[in-house]
């Protein structure tokens, strides 16, 4: 009963019974009663439809554009454990390298659950030698710069009022973007992508962006809430697991 997996805004009456001719079974959301399926409403798949006009596919899948990243999610458990075995139980602090093989662990996990990405990634906020324009605020005196990665070349460097990435970075928050196409100033570093998802690393002493993780994917709707948290968790172990002092680097852009 995958539909009512997590669900505890849903209680469910069965009603079963040598007496009863047709067993049913009520589904009630939020104390309040909304449908009763019986095996007279058709074959299984009219039955589940009929739940789901209701009830949705689940609170993190309300339509079924998100379906495919619900009934195949990506093993976060395997994700967080790889994090801490290749970055805190090594004894590797080096920012570089962790990332490296972060990119690596989130592009196989993708791989390995059946679900489309094409790029696995992260930018690190430099400070600039030459900032350009007039505008020489604190955060435009910083860009980001690409890291390791998974997935065709990149745009080496994005600014802080650019594309997703940038927003991340402005809005110290997460970006999880259905259509890139309809987001105002998106970046087409690479053009079979659709949808986007940005979590910002940030330090734990002043919330600073120190990083962002970036994951495009080919199709619409390519993350689901669940992917969210599992990287918002990825990006706090980052976050104590690396030496970020030498992302302080000057860099100086062509």
């Amino acid at each position: 009963m995958f539909l009512f997996r997590s669900r505890h805004d849903i209680t469910l009456v069965q009603s079963s019974s040598s007496a009863i001719a047709t067993p049913s079974l009520a589904v009630f959301k939020q104390g309040k009663k909304v449908v009763t399926v019986t095996t007279d409403d058709g074959a299984l798949k009219d039955r589940v439809h009929k739940l789901v006009d209701e009830i949705g596919w689940n609170p993190d899948c309300p339509d079924p554009t998100q379906l495919p990243n619900y009934l195949h999610p990506i093993n976060a458990e395997e994700i967080l454990s790889d994090v801490k075995a290749f970055t805190i139980a090594a004894g590797q602090r080096d920012y570089v390298a962790n990332a490296a093989n972060v990119s690596s662990i989130i592009w196989h996990a993708f791989k390995e659950a059946g679900r489309p990405i094409n790029w696995s990634g992260f930018y690190f906020v430099r400070p600039l030698v030459n900032p350009k324009g007039s505008d020489n605020s604190h955060d435009h005196d910083h860009i980001l710069v690409l890291g390791p990665f998974m997935g065709k070349p990149a745009c080496s460097r994005i600014r802080f009022q650019s594309g997703v990435c940038g927003a991340a970075w402005r809005s110290k928050s997460v970006q999880r973007i259905a259509d890139v196409h309809r987001f105002q100033g998106h970046i087409a570093c690479d053009g079979d992508s659709k949808s986007e998802l940005v979590v910002p690393i940030l330090d734990q002493h002043d919330d600073t962006v120190l990083a962002v993780i970036d994951l495009d994917c080919p199709v619409p709707n390519g993350f689901s809430a669940e992917d969210e948290r599992t990287f918002v968790q990825v990006a706090r172990l980052l976050t104590d697991a690396c030496d970020w002092s030498n992302v302080q680097l000057p860099f100086t852009q062509p």
